[in-house]
């Protein structure tokens, strides 16, 4: 007894709908007899379309079918078959049953679940009382990328290091970045979690290579709070 595929479940159905040709159709009967699962899908169909099947559903009034006709282009003739109004209510029938196979296929198999949305970008504007040094911070936690944009940053001959303060009060280095350009800093996996809502990113002049032992040596010359925008 084998298991039924997608494929297997769809031809189950158009048998069932008379969709299949010749050869298709003696495949399908070929399966009924040998393959009790295939059988049994094949019932299933039936008694999810009999209503279809027996012809159940209200047929459009004849004073419709007639005004279709009516609206019809004449044959240019090249046409070999008349478009009859009869050929018309065929072919919205054969065109329902293929909807109704598609719709039952789909419901069957489960929709993925739609992408979660991406996350608020996180920002900062940093400055000083005396307004010598000022800059931006935009921060993407999907990818972990910070761009930070001076306005007004001047070190001397130190060069300017950023940290991040979060909750906890301990500043913790992002690296040393430019003075006179943007810097776009990948921050690592382990201190991800600290850059949040809240959090303070702050920049103090230190030797070139960074603040000794990890530990800032100079003032504060700017600092702001990271909220969502």
């Amino acid at each position: 007894m084998t298991m039924l595929g997608e494929d297997d479940i769809a031809m189950a159905g158009e048998y069932v709908l008379g969709l299949l040709d010749a050869s298709a159709e003696a495949a399908a009967l070929a399966r009924i007899a040998i393959d009790p699962n295939f059988a049994s899908e094949v019932d299933a169909w039936r008694n999810r379309l009999q209503p279809m099947i027996d012809g159940n559903d209200t047929p459009a009034p004849a004073s419709v079918w007639a005004a279709v006709s009516s609206r019809l282009p004449h044959s240019s003739g090249q046409d070999t078959e008349p478009r009859s109004p009869r050929f018309w209510q065929i072919l919205a029938g054969v065109s329902t049953s293929a909807a109704a196979v598609l719709a039952i296929i789909l419901l069957q198999k489960p929709m993925p679940a739609p992408p979660p949305p991406p996350a608020a970008p996180l920002v900062a504007a940093l400055g000083s009382e005396t307004g010598r040094a000022s800059l931006t911070a935009r921060y993407d936690s999907g990818s972990g990328k910070m761009l930070l944009t001076p306005v007004s940053l001047k070190t001397g001959k130190l060069f300017p290091e950023l940290w991040v303060v979060p909750a906890d009060g301990q500043a913790r280095s992002l690296g040393i970045v430019r003075a006179d350009g943007a810097s776009e800093i990948i921050i690592g996996p382990d201190m991800r979690g600290f850059i949040g809502e809240g959090a303070v990113l702050a920049i103090t002049p230190e030797p070139e290579g960074g603040a000794p032992g990890g530990k800032a040596t100079g003032p504060i010359i700017a600092s702001g709070k990271i909220t969502t925008v």
